[in-house]
């Protein structure tokens, strides 16, 4: 009978991978070897030794990423289990890990589903305290993984929380961010982590503010928020109050939906949902036929029959518009019914007739998860938000007014106060900062499969040179796994050579090219060029073809889109977008001709162009 050997390793998957191999190269089967970890010392039996190059036997790429989730779960016997694997897969079963069936592959598979959906709840409850203020500001957070996933983890809290300073202990591994470099210590007992912090009353209030009872599924919320994370959780703390005070939240909910509205005051209904002004309803001087007022254009819409949806090769073609809060697009008459008075009924009324919209108000304040859990809420399960970037993060000025105080405090102590802010006023870490709130702010919508991506709009004076690539490559980084869409305004960027370094550039960020039709022949235009740069995504967006106020100041800034598309002009985008749809999984084809019902009527007579004659295809 052949002895027993003891595998013995540093605890690393790369130590036990040279082991391994000197073992299956020396002949010991799975059934006379020992795995320890070096920390394990003595033993009954030899141990291997370690010869020859790792790279002499052919291991299995698929092998090597499941040996790499599988070498972070908690079980010791994980490196057995491997072992006899790795045995199988070499010696006469190199399709082994194709058996989804066989007992030894299902055993690491679940090993790995084990390992990532810890990943996955490190990143969702992983909670920062503040330990200090100022110019040494920096979190902590104490965190108790099931499996050891911290280094695994570690880069998704780089790329969310790239500009503060923090730490996040464990009781096996700690990891530590000082706003340049990542580091590794051992782990530590939880007194070492702060309790809490003067932000978590706040926390608390934003989460009671967000929990709605009539959702309350409790079977649900302990899969998805097991209680073992319910201790270093604020919000668990307050928990248990809502989920009793669930029902009676819901009876009121219910009896004021039958209760009498309350009525709005005078001088605010004057005000906000008056007559429909007279100038939205004349012909514009300019061009009666392209501004004929909001008559005319509604006049145009054809026949509602569900979502302004086309099918085609198994993409989506959405339309939508550019906002749906746009003061001349609320007033009365114009698109909304007289009884949508409310924000809630208003966006629930867009989404009734459009499965995607452009958020634009974004791209002036910055959004808050509040607002984007609102949005959520009242849209469809299949409805998309695609979100325009801050004028921080492309490079446009913004007031100064309307930014944070943590923002503002940052700029420096003798600029004009009235004076508009750019990016280049501002550190870079805070440019950092404005992304990563930016988008954790939409963590609602993207938690539930609501956010289409993030456009980043960028201004005249940003050309094609060196600087604008590198800051392109920035962008991509700061936008994590978000879908981005990139809209020049200088179209040197699609001419001649540079058009083709240009989409080379996307391509290989994955960044989409938005496809621009605009008036024609300004520096600012783009030429309406038809080009696929990310197959996840492209979009059509339209400003319409007004020349005289495209460059212009103008007030209010919806005289530059106060153009309503003729016929012709949306046909002959016909071709262009439904041979795009067959190379890419979505469309979105965005109107931003927002002056009045402008641009849903071309949105919904768009629709009709796509179907042609296959009206059944609009669900």
């Amino acid at each position: 009978m052949k002895s027993l050997v003891t595998g013995r390793f540093d605890g690393t998957l790369v130590s036990w991978r040279r082991a391994a191999v000197s073992a299956i190269r020396d002949g010991i089967s799975p059934e006379r070897i020992i795995w320890r970890e070096s920390r394990d010392v003595g033993g009954l039996f030899d141990s291997i030794v370690v010869n020859g190059d790792v790279a002499a036997l052919p291991i299995p790429k698929l092998f090597l990423r499941l040996a790499a989730s599988v070498a972070c779960h908690r079980d010791p016997a994980k490196w057995d289990a491997l072992y006899a694997v790795l045995w199988r897969l070499l010696r006469a079963e190199p399709m082994l890990l194709t058996v989804v069936t066989d007992p030894m592959v299902h055993r690491l598979v679940q090993m790995h589903r084990n390992v990532k959906r810890a990943a996955h709840k490190m990143k969702a409850f992983v909670r920062f305290r503040r330990v200090s203020a100022g110019a040494d500001e920096a979190y902590v957070a104490w965190f108790e993984p099931a499996h050891h996933v911290v280094e695994r983890t570690a880069p998704f809290f780089v790329t969310r929380f790239p500009s503060m300073r923090w730490s996040i202990l464990t009781p096996d591994r700690c990891v530590h961010w000082d706003r340049q470099s990542l580091s590794f210590t051992d782990g530590v007992s939880r007194s070492a982590a702060p309790d809490g912090d003067a932000l978590e009353e706040l926390w608390q209030t934003y989460y009671a503010n967000t929990f709605n009872p009539a959702r309350l599924n409790g079977r649900a919320m302990r899969t998805e928020m097991p209680r073992q994370y319910w201790k270093n959780l604020p919000e668990a703390r307050i928990i248990t109050s809502l989920q009793r005070n669930a029902s009676a939240r819901v009876r009121a909910m219910l009896e004021q939906l039958h209760s009498d509205p309350e009525t709005v005051p005078a001088d605010f209904a004057a005000s906000v949902e008056g007559e429909m002004p007279s100038s939205l309803d004349v012909a514009g001087d300019w061009d009666p036929a392209h501004d004929p007022g909001v008559r005319a254009a509604r006049e145009r819409v054809p026949a509602h029959d569900g979502w302004n949806r086309v099918t085609r090769n198994d993409a989506t073609i959405d339309l939508g518009v550019a906002g749906w809060t746009d003061p001349t697009l609320l007033a009365r008459g114009v698109f909304y019914p007289d009884d949508c008075r409310t924000p809630e009924a208003r966006l629930r009324f867009y989404a009734s007739r459009f499965p995607m919209v452009e958020v634009d108000a974004t791209y002036y304040s910055l959004p808050s998860r509040a607002a984007a859990a609102v949005w959520a809420s009242r849209t469809p399960d299949d409805f998309t938000f695609d979100v325009k970037a801050h004028a921080l993060m492309t490079g446009h000025p913004t007031d100064a007014r309307r930014l944070p105080d943590w923002i503002r405090r940052a700029l420096p102590k003798t600029r004009d106060a009235s004076a508009r802010v750019y990016a280049s006023d501002l550190p870079a870490e805070i440019i950092d900062e404005v992304w990563s709130r930016f988008r954790s702010a939409l963590d609602p919508i993207r938690a539930c499969g609501k956010l289409g991506a993030i456009m980043l709009q960028f201004p005249r004076w940003f050309e094609p040179t060196r600087e604008s690539a590198d800051f392109l490559r920035r962008a991509k980084a700061l936008a994590g796994d978000d879908l981005v869409t990139v809209e020049f305004r200088n179209r040197a960027w699609m001419e001649g050579r540079i058009a083709e370094r240009t989409l080379a550039l996307l391509r290989d960020l994955e960044l989409s090219y938005v496809i621009v039709d605009a008036p024609p022949g300004m520096e600012s235009s783009m030429p309406p060029t038809v080009a696929v740069t990310d197959r996840r995504l492209v979009v059509f967006r339209l400003h319409g073809r007004r020349v005289s106020t495209w460059e212009a100041q103008n007030d209010p800034v919806t005289e530059r889109y106060r153009y309503l598309y003729d016929a012709e002009e949306l046909r002959r985008w016909k071709p262009s977008v439904l041979e795009t749809a067959f190379n890419v999984a979505r469309v979105h084809m965005t109107f931003n001709n927002n002056h009045a019902n402008y641009a849903t009527t071309n949105a919904a007579e768009m629709t009709k162009v796509l179907l042609g004659d296959e009206h059944h295809a609009c669900y």
